[in-house]
């Protein structure tokens, strides 16, 4: 099995509804799982043995992910922001990838003598080259995303998450279909995140329209929150610090039924206030790495309900807390020797799971 599995299920349970972009003129499963195949072709025409994936998101990210992985071949999302020095050493790792960019990015790559298409471009490739199924890959074990991390310090490192990794992830924490046709999710999170490439494959299993919002200001959030009638938003910290300080945000956001966040610690009068401006949304902490395929421990809406109205100063610092482990995990505290903590105090965290990873590119 691969990712495309998911797709395939996406095609054949709901294949008529809008899964990616607006409510009216967006992209539908069918017409999603047709481009994942004119996709493929177009990657097999080329010889590309990765795909990289270097611009904003939108609807061409998802359509990049389903068509690598019909090809049999990784997606490599990559950080635009880094300079063209450290660039140019992240593009050498995959000297024979099929590369495509958004306009904005398009010209440091052709200055680096790296050729592209953009994100337009890709689209109409994958439309004009749809046709007979193509049958992918069914080794679960093949790299289907590779992640670069940060790199604060040292160089980054490719993190290879497999088919197997993913597809556990999305069976351990997604039920299939379980969305309504209205529900929709804003996604504001850029594509070299592992919480975009989570977003992407959870709400299509789940039949969830994915709205993606590439360039983030708070007053455009609560504008598309409200236009596109989004049920689910994910945001980091920062965002929903800002979110909380523009103007509008006491105004009423009808659709809106859940906010995951996640990527950083929320500091806790951001997610007081958020708490009580907004007391009817079912507030998350989805806490992960990139190693792990995303989120190992919920901190849930109940959990942040009771928080907010306790008087006991350590149930209202659970706000703070990563919450509980889920299911498909197990988790372990462990001291600088290894041994497991047992008094409760600080350590290091041990995962073990089908998520999780832990492999970097080059690594034994």
């Amino acid at each position: 099995m691969n990712l495309s599995l998911l797709l395939d299920m996406a095609r054949d349970g709901f294949a008529d509804r809008v899964v990616l972009g607006p409510r009216t003129g967006g992209i539908t499963a069918a017409d999603l799982h047709r481009r994942s195949v004119g996709g493929a072709r177009a990657l097999a025409k080329a010889g590309a043995k990765a795909l990289i994936y270097l611009g904003v998101n939108g609807p061409a990210f998802p359509v990049a992910l389903f068509s690598a992985a019909r090809a049999g071949i990784p997606l490599v999302p990559l950080n635009y922001r880094v300079g063209d020095e450290q660039l140019a050493a992240l593009l050498a790792h995959h000297p024979d990838a099929f590369v495509v960019t958004d306009a904005g990015q398009r010209e440091r790559a052709r200055e680096l003598d790296i050729t592209t298409v953009t994100q337009a471009e890709w689209l109409e490739l994958t439309a004009d080259l749809a046709g007979a199924e193509i049958d992918p890959p069914t080794a679960p074990a093949d790299a289907a995303v590779i992640i670069y991390t940060s790199g604060t310090t040292s160089e980054p490192k490719g993190v290879v998450i497999r088919n197997a990794n993913l597809l556990a992830y999305v069976f351990g924490s997604v039920e299939f279909a379980a969305a309504a046709e209205t529900e929709a999710a804003l996604i504001s999170v850029p594509p070299y995140h592992i919480a975009a490439v989570a977003n992407a494959i959870t709400n299509l299993y789940a039949g969830r329209r994915s709205v993606v919002l590439d360039q983030f200001t708070p007053e455009q959030w609560l504008d598309v929150v409200r236009t596109e009638q989004i049920t689910n938003a994910l945001v980091v910290p920062t965002m929903l610090a800002r979110i909380m300080a523009a103007d509008g945000v006491d105004q009423h956001v009808p659709s809106l039924r859940s906010l995951a966040y996640g990527g950083a610690s929320m500091p806790l009068p951001v997610v007081e206030r958020a708490l009580q401006t907004w007391p009817a949304v079912d507030f998350v902490n989805a806490y992960g790495l990139t190693e792990t395929s995303s989120t190992i421990a919920v901190l849930g809406p109940d959990d942040h309900r009771a928080a907010l109205a306790s008087p006991d100063p350590a149930v209202r610092a659970r706000l703070g807390s990563a919450g509980r482990v889920v299911p498909a995990v197990e988790v372990e505290i462990r001291d600088e020797d290894g041994r497991p903590r047992t008094d409760g105090g600080p350590g290091r965290i041990w995962v073990r799971g089908e998520q999780v990873s832990g492999e970097y590119t080059g690594s034994g």
